[in-house]
């Protein structure tokens, strides 16, 4: 929670958001997600949807590709979600993103698995997500 300076041995294009790691540990960077969103906002999440993902302190343009599922609260069950996610949903999206970023599965790294989504007009928080893969 601390804001640190690094001095690196050569000319690197490093900026906030970007993450450094050792080259053996480093992990893939990738431009689709699998995710479960937690929707909080009155208007649905319809596929198609162009949002903002803030990962981070990084922020990129993301497309919610396909919502395939949400979770019945009564039966605890996944349902398919045709008509896509409403307020307090939660359900499984596949996010296509306009550029790469590191990102690991939330049940391994809290940090880089987790996220929101944005409304890229308004700047509303519309959702909270959790990582499943990088698809």
């Amino acid at each position: 929670p601390q804001s640190v300076a690094l001095r690196l041995d050569r000319e690197v294009d490093v900026a906030r958001g970007d993450v450094l790691c050792a080259e053996a540990d480093a992990p893939e960077p990738v431009r689709e997600l699998r995710a479960t969103l937690c929707w909080m906002h009155e208007q649905p999440l319809h596929a198609g949807a162009r949002l903002l993902l803030k990962h981070g302190a990084r922020t990129v343009r993301a497309i919610a590709e396909e919502i395939p599922e949400r979770l019945d609260l009564e039966t605890l069950g996944p349902v398919q979600a045709p008509d896509g996610l409403h307020l307090n949903d939660l359900g499984h999206v596949r996010l296509r993103l306009s550029e790469p970023i590191v990102a690991d599965p939330y049940a391994e790294s809290r940090g880089t698995g987790a996220f929101v989504l944005i409304d890229d007009q308004t700047n509303a928080t519309l959702a909270a997500g959790m990582v499943l893969s990088g698809a």
